[in-house]
């Protein structure tokens, strides 16, 4: 089986492990991937022996870098992504902020020093993980099928936790000031009072060439719309995006991204906090 699984793309055994898991009609090559899985998993169950460990290897081929490091469209949306080595001498040079200060003083005269802070920001480690197991029974009852679905599974699981982990870090650094503005309630207590404040801080903070956006839950991009007295700035488009999609898509020059509040990690927590 390894050697079967080394001949193959790891992309084309990544799309038949969805494909198998979503119940997808497959494709001949894709028939055939089944079939080898099958007879292969299906021996490891009625035997009781993996001591090399060929699940294991077969699904870590199929999460390679390269695949698991897929396009994000949220994280894409939202951030300058690269691809990172754990042992990478990396750092990002800081877009410095201008703190030099001028003052009014006689031609060629003396007035006090000011500096530019130019530093810059090392990665934040973090190491995903996650040890499960299979019976033997369910190799042999589904073969094939156990080590899709297993796949897709502990892919899932990874990348939920990958998405977790950036929103709380930066959840945790919004922490007061003129970056915050508090509704108390739920998504009901929307305002557009509340909404133009956020629009404007986000307008008056853009960096050049960047694209104003406002994130959050669904319910708070459904809510919007639903605000008192929004309707009536809605154009005709507008209001034909939000009877089509159920969300507002843009407001006072933000574009309004939503995220499912229905997706969360394993043990229930949302991935993007409320």
């Amino acid at each position: 089986m390894v050697e079967f699984a080394e001949k193959m793309e790891t992309q084309e055994i990544r799309d038949w492990a969805s494909k198998v898991t979503r119940n997808v009609n497959l494709t001949d090559t894709e028939k055939n991937i089944s079939k080898e899985v099958d007879a292969w998993a299906k021996k490891i169950g009625e035997t009781g022996a993996d001591a090399n460990r060929e699940i294991a290897a077969f699904i870590i081929k199929t999460m390679s870098d390269e695949v698991y490091d897929k396009p994000d469209a949220l994280l894409d949306l939202m951030f300058e992504r690269d691809s990172i080595g754990e042992f990478d001498d990396y750092q990002i040079n800081k877009t410095p902020k201008n703190t030099l200060v001028a003052y009014e003083a006689a031609k060629g005269g003396n007035v006090n020093r000011s500096y530019i802070d130019s530093g810059y920001d090392t990665p934040t480690w973090k190491h995903l993980q996650l040890e499960t197991e299979l019976k033997y029974s369910d190799l042999r009852r589904n073969g094939f099928r156990t080590v899709a679905n297993l796949t897709m599974f502990a892919e899932e699981a990874l990348q939920n936790k990958k998405i977790k982990t950036v929103f709380d870090i930066l959840d945790a650094a919004i922490v007061g000031g003129d970056q915050v503005f508090a509704i108390t309630g739920n998504e009901s207590a929307l305002t557009k009072a509340a909404m133009d404040k956020l629009s404007l801080y986000v307008l008056d903070h853009l960096a050049d060439g960047g694209s104003p956006i406002a994130f959050g839950l669904n319910k708070y991009a459904q809510a919007i719309a639903n605000m008192a007295g929004y309707t009536s700035y809605m154009s005709d488009t507008m209001k034909d995006d939000y009877n089509r999609y159920g969300l507002v898509k843009e407001y006072g020059g933000l574009l309004i991204s939503g995220f499912s509040g229905a997706r969360k990690s394993a043990d229930g927590e949302l991935l993007v906090p409320d």
